[in-house]
């Protein structure tokens, strides 16, 4: 998306985004979303619903310290299943007709672990000097910090913080689907804090600004135990 600006309104920005460096946002993100508390967790389980073309899909994550992460997704009775064990990943999509799982490649690991809520992009990316502070943009109304984050693989996508509580308020990625780019933008809607870490329990997704559907978690859950055995299909 791109927005005409003044050069005195870009000069304004840039002042007003030169009082908060990189170190202090990142830092100030770490404290506002809890992340201590996170790192001290080793199991989580996220149960919801993902909303799609007016239907409702419940959804379980699954993610155990350091990488292991099993999500189910149901659809007219059936059960997909995506999962990493640590080593390989898997599939089981009886939509295709599948009976039994299929390793996925290389190239799709880095799409499992998304759902790993013990990796923190955001963090990860300032630690490794992968992050940009492009200055600030109103985000419904509000004022947030808008940062370029590159991942490891190198894709790049856009994270705003609220500028008062340093929250995220809002993603964008530019993806390509089918040989075409989208523009697609997640907001959170909802959020709760559960033992001291806060959680966008309600998100929205936008592609090319039509709104398409979302996600709600109904339950987030610490320190289940997990077997191993759990993650390998």
């Amino acid at each position: 998306m791109k927005k005409s600006m003044t050069l005195l309104a870009a000069f304004l920005v840039a002042s007003v985004c030169s009082a908060q460096s990189l170190d202090e946002i990142a830092n100030k993100y770490y404290a506002a979303n809890g992340i201590e508390n996170l790192e001290k967790a080793q199991t989580m389980t996220m149960k919801g619903v993902v909303s799609q073309m007016g239907m409702e899909l419940p959804i379980t994550i699954m993610v155990k310290k350091p990488n292991k992460v099993k999500v189910i997704q149901e659809f007219n009775g059936m059960e997909i299943v995506i999962a990493f064990d640590g080593e390989k990943g898997f599939l089981l999509n009886p939509l295709t007709g599948a009976t039994e799982a299929v390793e996925l490649p290389a190239e799709q690991l880095g799409q499992v672990q998304e759902y790993n809520v013990f990796k923190d992009s955001f963090m990860e990316a300032f630690k490794a000097g992968r992050m940009k502070l492009e200055g600030e943009e109103a985000v419904e109304g509000k004022p947030a910090y808008k940062i370029t984050v590159t991942s490891e693989s190198g894709a790049t996508s856009t994270t705003y913080l609220d500028k008062e509580s340093f929250l995220p308020v809002k993603t964008a990625q530019t993806v390509s689907q089918r040989g075409q780019e989208m523009l697609v933008e997640s907001y959170i809607r909802e959020r709760k804090e559960i033992n001291g870490v806060k959680f966008g329990t309600k998100i929205a997704q936008f592609v090319e600004g039509s709104e398409l559907g979302g996600m709600t978690f109904q339950t987030i859950e610490f320190d289940t135990p997990m077997e191993d055995s759990i993650f390998k299909l």
